[in-house]
């Protein structure tokens, strides 16, 4: 038997050096980024470039072809890696420390954290090559006549662009490398944009430059939609490998504005795949009252030196569909909410407040001080039909939650499963645990009930530091119908029978709680 399995072992070793090596392409490093100090970064001996990003974490980007990447990320001379982390742990990514370099392999693409000694972590995309990039001229594609790099905004000259592709219906707006200023740009209907690799659209940050659409009370903050759908736009496709660079930083401290990177404004059949999103002044990416939504190879990378910086938010649509990307943000990176139209954001939105139905985020990974995936706060219409799946907490106060907060209405039919929780390191409010769900009246209007909650197939590396909750508000508004299904403690490598063995101990105004099928007790 032993003879088996070390001829196995040797074919196997034998067909990954045979294997064919990917092709690499490098995103290149824009002009108003600086390289990390940190680390450098070559995947099959191709230099990659490494943004020096926020004091928190840097981050590197790349497109790979079918077959292997050897990675190499090097540290300082002068020091030697001693330990390491590679996320998600579910790839289980073997690593080889060579000194100051970490060496190791990888056959698919996925968003990656790499933890080195007790420095910040470095994050890379490895993406797939792009099929569907455009050419940069010909009939249908619409070049922006902007001169790139230029400290004069380019905003009249994108818009036009987006006018002429729209004109064209089903033309392509073409962005190249470079960097473009811009103030507020309408996307309208039967339109694409194509963001190349290395261009960059930035927030100037100056509030004279925008339309004021909003105010966000807890922020004592005016907020700009910077690039939105036409109210009612339908057929819009946002894509390629380049930036949306909120400036969010600067915007919100000397600026006095700030901003939502993408509003999706009552619009359906739109489409996002590719570009990165950076540094927004408030909610970086926004989904109301619209239907019909695409979002794939979704990347946004906030600070975590600011607040209400959310990552995504899906608010009051249906048939919305997240898949396979990062957020990372100081507030949730995903979750959905509902409104009122007087909500102080909401004053301006099209249409009515809609119910909200059939969203699904699938294979992303989650980095937060708060609620890493997460129903709530708001809850002012029905929130129904909303699965989080197959994807990874790399950290957070709280790996999954339902927090009704603001409302009357109610949550029903939601599954968390095939969740991967690795670490709970902060400490939002009172919590620093892997689930909480509970209802609070927060303004004293009464509050709504939440049911039919699914949780399944949970690997946890880390149940936190307080008791999770199961929690309604009085005897006839509740969380009820939970059932906890393959909760596994990998610490020990067992399945939780109880809510005390998963570490759940608040249930007050609970009832029909299961665990394995199990009802439990109060």
């Amino acid at each position: 038997m032993k003879l088996f399995h070390l001829v196995c072992l040797l074919l196997l070793t034998s067909s990954l050096a045979h294997a064919q090596d990917a092709h690499i392409d490098p995103y290149p490093l824009a002009s108003i980024y600086k390289p990390s100090e940190f680390f450098t970064v070559t995947v099959n001996n191709q230099a990659v470039p490494v943004v020096d990003y926020n004091g928190k974490y840097d981050y590197a980007g790349f497109a790979m072809s079918d077959g292997m990447a050897e990675i190499v990320v090097r540290i300082p001379e002068g020091k030697s890696i001693t330990h390491y982390s590679i996320s998600p742990r579910t790839l289980n990514i073997p690593a080889r420390i060579a000194g100051r370099e970490l060496h190791f392999t990888i056959s698919q693409t996925s968003p990656l954290i790499i933890k080195i000694n007790g420095m910040r972590e470095l994050v890379l995309n490895a993406d797939s090559v792009e099929t569907d990039r455009p050419p940069a001229g010909g009939p249908g594609i619409f070049a922006i006549k902007a001169k790139a790099n230029s400290h004069k905004p380019a905003t009249r000259y994108i818009q036009q662009a987006i006018d002429d592709a729209s004109a064209f219906k089903g033309g392509i707006v073409y962005i190249p490398a470079g960097v473009y200023i811009t103030g507020n740009l309408k996307l309208k209907s039967n339109c694409s944009v194509y963001l190349e690799p290395g261009a960059v659209l930035l927030f100037s940050g100056r509030k004279k430059d925008y339309t004021v659409h909003a105010h966000k009370v807890s922020q004592k903050r005016d907020i700009t939609w910077w690039i939105a759908t036409d109210s009612g736009a339908e057929n819009i496709k946002i894509y390629g490998r380049g930036t949306l660079d909120g400036n969010g930083k600067f915007a919100t401290e000397q600026g006095g504005i700030g901003n939502h990177i993408l509003a999706v404004m009552a619009a359906s059949n739109v489409k996002l795949n590719g570009p990165l999103l950076r540094n927004s002044g408030a909610w970086g990416f926004i989904v109301v009252r619209s239907s019909h939504v695409r979002i794939s190879n979704f990347r946004i990378f906030n600070r975590f030196d600011m607040g209400e910086n959310d990552g995504m938010d899906i608010m009051e649509s249906e048939d919305v569909l997240v898949h396979n990307g990062i957020g990372i943000a100081l507030d949730d990176p995903f979750s959905t909410k509902t409104w009122k139209q007087d909500t102080d954001l909401c004053r301006n939105w099209p249409g009515q407040p809609k119910p909200q139905r059939n969203i699904v985020f699938d294979k992303l990974v989650s980095w937060t001080y708060c609620y890493a995936f997460k129903i709530g706060q708001g809850v002012m219409q029905p929130q129904t039909n909303i699965s989080f799946r197959n994807s990874v907490v790399y950290d957070a106060a709280v790996g999954i939650g339902v927090h009704h907060k603001w409302g009357t209405s109610y949550v029903d039919n939601v599954k968390f499963e095939n969740i991967d929780i690795e670490r709970l390191s902060y400490q939002n409010d009172d919590h620093r645990t892997w689930c909480v769900l509970f209802l609070q009246n927060g303004d004293k209007k009464g509050s709504g009930p939440v049911s039919g909650i699914d949780i399944s197939n949970i690997n946890i590396y880390d149940a936190g530091k307080s008791p999770g909750k199961v929690k309604g508000v009085n005897e006839s508004t509740t969380v009820s119908h939970v059932s906890f299904h393959n909760i596994k403690l990998m610490n020990s490598g067992k399945y939780a029978a109880t809510l005390e063995e998963m570490n759940i101990r608040d249930t007050l105004f609970s009832r029909d709680i299961r665990v394995n099928g199990v009802v439990q007790k109060n």
